[in-house]
């Protein structure tokens, strides 16, 4: 085990393990498949407790096939392979880790068409009266779809999750059951959903391992939505939403993604960090402490590329030079060090005018120029004709970056050519 994937299992809990990892091999992320040693329990054996009803749980009744011990996953997110575990298929509740695939079938639905990010949802009375943590509704009001994603990414907020449930499932019942059946699309065969938000529910179950499947999917799926994961503070109508994810400035790599407790599940976190050339994905479930989840004090810090987006368009709302305007449709800047595979082609805001999609940033201006010209060459004539290409030399952490840029972009052009250039591994 190499010292900084040390470093991630301490970050991930605390926890003790001793395990040999072989040499990983690291094929593409789009086919990723988990391995195990142990052979999966089915989940008929563990959730003998479960029945088909929908109906909200009162009072508490303790689901018997849940146990409340520690359980953590860590995987190589290109190849899958399992490098640690302890009880990762063993049911857990998930809290607000639940709001993992309420944002993914979001994801789903602004990549069909079905929503927009600009589009206005009517707060229900249903919405407004959820229990807390909440971003704050009005009655009769309306609130933007993006701004109801960065609640949910960043607030951890509740009534945003009912809100996003109600318009893409009809109420929060039905959208319960889509997000189980895209579960079990997503070979999350353990996890059952109730609700869109995590709020306490015995029959809302899940494994480290699934959601170490979720994590994965959300990942390869939406890579040109991931970097919201990243979002330190979110600015929503003059007041600032703060992550509860304090992975994201303490532990270096770190990108993403939720936290998430009740007292039913005890703090559960699931993150991704880029070390060592290698994208890891982390999930620890049912610690007593929020300390348990946080990372170690030797560990060395960092500060998110995007850290701070405005409520009008994600455009940061106070910029310095290491700060990158990434939109809320955007691949994260990596940083200078990260290796080439790493450099995807994402859209963001520019600081002028239009929308940019940036190719990567790069040590050498010769190699961003190639990379610029690659990836001009396999876009559309119309967004060739409108885009400017230009390498744009900056300072970041006391280095030297180049980053290649195709600016001067209409939101849609950048968001389509970011996702082809992503379809194209760019």
């Amino acid at each position: 085990m190499t010292p900084s994937l040390r470093r991630f299992v301490a970050s991930l809990g605390g926890l003790a393990v001793n395990i040999l990892v072989a040499t990983l091999v690291i094929p593409g992320l789009a086919n990723a498949q988990y391995t195990s040693a142990k052979a999966r329990p089915t989940p008929a054996a563990k959730s003998h407790a479960l029945s088909k009803t929908m109906h909200p749980p009162s009072p508490w009744v303790p689901n018997p096939g849940v146990n409340a011990k520690d359980s953590y996953l860590i995987v190589d997110a290109a190849s899958g392979r399992e490098l640690a575990s302890d009880q990762p298929d063993e049911l857990r509740h998930p809290a607000s880790l639940t709001k993992l695939m309420t944002l993914y079938l979001t994801f789903s639905a602004l990549d069909s068409g079905r929503l927009s990010l600009g589009d206005g949802l009517s707060v229900s009375m249903t919405a407004l009266n959820a229990p807390p943590t909440k971003m704050g509704m009005t009655p009769n009001g309306t609130v933007l779809v993006r701004d109801a994603v960065m609640g949910l990414v960043t607030r951890s907020a509740n009534d945003a999750a009912v809100l996003l449930a109600e318009t893409l499932g009809g109420d929060e019942e039905g959208f319960a059951r889509l997000m189980t059946q895209k579960a079990r699309q997503l070979g999350m065969s353990s996890t059952v959903f109730r609700n869109a938000s995590g709020l306490p529910d015995p029959e809302q179950v899940t494994t480290a391992r699934d959601m170490a499947r979720l994590a994965n999917a959300l990942l390869r799926d939406f890579p040109h939505y991931y970097p919201v994961f990243s979002v330190l503070t979110y600015n929503y109508r003059g007041r600032p939403l703060e992550n509860h994810n304090r992975m994201l400035a303490s532990y270096a790599g770190a990108d993403g993604l939720k936290t998430g407790y009740t007292n039913a599940s005890g703090f559960n976190l699931v993150m991704s960090a880029l070390r060592d050339n290698r994208r890891l994905i982390g999930v620890v479930m049912g610690c007593v402490t929020a300390q348990a989840t946080s990372v170690s004090p030797w560990t060395s810090p960092r500060v998110p590329a995007s850290a701070r987006y405005s409520a009008a368009s994600f455009v940061p709302s106070v910029g310095t030079p290491e700060v990158v305007r990434v939109s809320a449709v955007t691949k994260a800047e990596p940083s200078p060090t990260a290796p080439a595979a790493a450099l995807r082609g994402f859209a963001a805001a520019a600081p002028t005018p239009g929308w940019v999609i940036q190719v990567g940033s790069f040590s050498d201006s010769h190699a961003a120029q190639v990379a610029l010209e690659r990836a001009s060459g396999l876009l559309p004539d119309a967004i060739r004709a409108h885009g400017a290409a230009t390498v744009d030399e900056v300072q970041v952490s006391q280095k030297t970056v180049h980053r290649a840029r195709l600016t001067n972009l209409s939101q849609e052009e950048a968001v389509d050519g970011c996702k082809r250039l992503s379809q194209q591994k760019i």
